[in-house]
């Protein structure tokens, strides 16, 4: 009889520990948004899928930030330029510099949890102004936008378009120049002839100088020299465009004469 109550008690306790083990692992993370090894620090409540604290740079994960990393794990299949920007309150730290190194470091302690090539990818450091109580409560200080290809890389048999994606910069992914030293592979026997770039410059809103058009056009024509081009080779010029997507305004085209 004891020996019955004794394997009673352990197949109890077996069934127990099996209970709880498809709780732990199967049922529980379901119930709460799939938490995973590898994810910031996760609050439940908190209403954001990737926040911060005042002048911290660690990623706190909460509603939604399986759906925004879920995003990006099929990048590599998508034809997609990805911008992340860093956020910072100027109260935030002493100096500019360390405002804008907060930023930096937002943007990189959360792409050890969102996985992001980086030949597709530029970033930019901006302020955000106070709008609630952040110094005691989570705020969002990282953002990612998505934007096709397509928008801002266009070739045809002839040219070559390249826009760039801010305003105020000269930044540019690594992906645009080996798009385009493909392209300039295409061309064939078109190496000794002289290579027109087009630096165009925004003239919507608050219209930029054409010497905006011109610097863009020197980006590329350095890139250039640097993969062996020579100088005389390259004739530069600029102007300005006026296309309701501003995005094509801020851009490079590419010929031959």
């Amino acid at each position: 009889m004891t020996k019955r109550y004794l394997a009673y008690i352990a197949l109890l306790a077996g069934w127990l520990c099996f209970c709880y083990w498809l709780y732990a692992k199967g049922i529980y993370p379901r119930l709460h948004g799939g938490q995973e090894k590898f994810w910031p620090s996760y609050t439940a409540d908190l209403p954001y899928p990737l926040a911060f604290t005042w002048s911290s740079d660690e990623p706190l994960s909460g509603a939604g930030f399986g759906a925004l990393k879920s995003k990006f794990n099929k990048l590599d299949s998508l034809d997609l330029l990805v911008i992340a920007r860093g956020y910072y309150f100027r109260d935030e730290a002493d100096s500019l510099a360390q405002l804008e190194q907060l930023g930096r470091d937002r943007i990189t302690n959360t792409l050890k949890y969102i996985e992001i090539d980086d030949k597709r990818m530029v970033t930019q450091i901006l302020s955000q102004e106070v709008n609630g109580d952040v110094k005691s409560k989570p705020f969002e200080a990282v953002r990612f936008q998505r934007i096709p290809f397509t928008d801002i890389v266009k070739s045809t048999a002839d040219t070559f378009e390249i826009c760039f994606p801010f305003k105020d910069s000269m930044t540019l992914p690594p992906d645009y120049f080996s798009r385009l030293n493909s392209w300039i592979e295409q061309q064939g026997n078109k190496s000794e002839k002289i290579m027109h770039i087009v630096g165009t410059a925004d003239a919507t809103g608050i219209v930029e100088s054409s010497e905006q058009g011109f610097e863009r056009a020197m980006v590329i024509k350095n890139k250039l020299l640097a993969n062996g081009w020579k100088d005389e080779q390259i004739a530069l010029s600029s102007g300005q465009r006026n296309q309701p997507l501003t995005l094509r305004n801020r851009c490079v085209v590419i010929y031959f004469e």
